[in-house]
């Protein structure tokens, strides 16, 4: 298996890391695009599937890219809470299955580490991200990380981010409203299981 260069990472672009980005994070050739369904990873023992809808298949791609400016890791859930907290505060535009998705990994996020959910949101609230459509795919993927971290703030703002008040009331105003949406939610936990215990089988048997 390939790895990610320790070093001179800024200076290579996303088109020549997302290949070994994506075999590290077991997400297939292409990050999973075209997989019809989501591995979910809670633990390094428990995991779950969800469908990959298209509103997904739209974001992933500047998700992962933003894992390569942002420095917060695919590999363990914190991280993946970590960016979650990072999309939302720097604004998810009309990529609403990120609003979505990172909605509920920052409510997580806060049960499990809220200083590092803290952190990365005050650190959105300084930088910019590439959910806002202001460069095409093609210059994105050709751009150095270096550069890409200078054009959307984040060479100049560290993870270690210190929240300020202001950034303490807005992240608690997002709570309210993810909490609200955590309640309803909870109605797609049982079609959540059956989807599961369907995909098992189908492996099983179909050897899907």
């Amino acid at each position: 298996m390939q790895k990610l260069p320790e070093t001179g990472v800024d200076e290579m672009t996303p088109a020549e890391l997302l290949p070994v980005f994506y075999e590290n994070n077991n997400l297939g050739e292409d990050g999973g695009l075209s997989s019809p369904v989501v591995r979910i990873e809670v633990s390094r023992n428990f995991h779950f599937y969800m469908p990959n809808y298209n509103a997904r298949r739209k974001a992933v791609l500047w998700h992962d890219v933003h894992h390569l400016v942002t420095g917060y890791s695919a590999a363990t859930f914190i991280g993946e809470c970590e960016i979650s907290a990072w999309e939302i505060a720097s604004g998810c535009g009309k990529y609403w299955a990120a609003f979505i998705i990172d909605t509920s990994g920052v409510m997580l996020g806060c049960f499990i580490n809220p200083r590092k959910i803290i952190q990365a949101y005050a650190r959105g609230r300084r930088t910019k991200n590439l959910y806002h459509d202001d460069f095409a795919k093609e210059k994105v993927l050709q751009t150095s990380v270096g550069e890409l971290k200078n054009v959307l703030g984040l060479d100049k703002v560290k993870k270690e981010t210190s929240a300020s008040f202001v950034d303490l009331i807005n992240l608690g105003l997002f709570l309210v409203f993810a909490g609200l949406y955590s309640i309803v939610s909870i109605i797609q936990i049982p079609f959540l299981i059956l989807y599961n215990g369907w995909y098992a089988l189908k492996r099983k048997f179909l050897d899907f």
